[in-house]
């Protein structure tokens, strides 16, 4: 694995060679680093799809592996202003071992993208956008398997069909929803802290026993012509496998 940080000089100096590049930012756990990442899990050096993973093994309520929270590890490269891109496109690999009940039966979890923007604020909390990207269970992924979703407009305000806004909830249907005046944009302008999780707004999850591996979290923007590269350096490093 190779690593290159992305400055606002390299953009400049690069613009008229890259401004149609796309910049891809990676966590790949190669070495057992935690690529600015924590969570219910152990960084470790072998296992991965290759090299370094991200493994649970014990008793959960639901995946979860973020950067960027108050206090915790934060990698630039997932983080900040996505409203001047388009076609973003968030990924990662998965293996489930096994994932298990309270009477030992194989289950699932869900597992998906969450987006904080931790300067808004409604009656529940932080608000943000997620995005299952599919289930974990021996059924779904034995192997490895890559899940991804794209997303064509940042800048929408509008929430797109299949991301849930949160923040606050609905008095008349008790569904999780952005808090009065804010707007998907609004969370994609400002993204203080990227989850992979499967804690889906609105709903409650139980224990279960787990043993997977998530791998190759990536954020892959798009540059657009002029000024769009210049925006990289918002979304700070990338890292990158080769």
């Amino acid at each position: 694995m190779h690593t290159r940080n992305l400055t606002i000089a390299v953009a400049i100096t690069g613009l008229a060679s890259m401004a149609h590049a796309a910049e891809n930012t990676v966590a790949t756990f190669d070495g057992g680093s935690n690529d600015g990442f924590s969570g219910n899990a152990l960084f470790e050096p072998t296992g991965g799809n290759p090299g370094g993973v991200a493994r649970t093994v014990g008793q959960i309520e639901f995946p979860s592996l973020r950067t960027g929270g108050v206090g915790e590890p934060a990698n630039a490269g997932f983080l900040g202003d996505y409203s001047g891109f388009s076609d973003v496109v968030f990924s990662v690999d998965v293996k489930t071992n096994s994932l298990t009940d309270f009477i030992g039966n194989q289950t699932f979890r869900p597992i998906g993208v969450t987006l904080f923007n931790s300067d808004i604020v409604g009656i529940d909390g932080p608000a943000g956008v997620y995005f299952q990207l599919g289930t974990l269970s021996v059924f779904d992924n034995p192997e490895w398997t890559t899940l991804s979703v794209t997303l064509p407009d940042p800048s929408s305000a509008t929430t797109p069909a299949g991301w849930i806004g949160f923040g606050s909830t609905n008095l008349m249907t008790f569904e999780p929803e952005l808090p009065a005046g804010a707007t998907f944009a609004d969370i994609l302008a400002n993204v203080t802290e990227f989850q992979i999780s499967g804690a889906v707004p609105g709903f409650f999850f139980g224990p279960a026993f787990a043993d997977y591996s998530i791998d190759n979290i990536s954020v892959t923007v798009p540059a657009p012509a002029g000024v769009g590269v210049l925006a990289l350096g918002v979304l700070g490093a990338s890292r990158r496998r080769r």
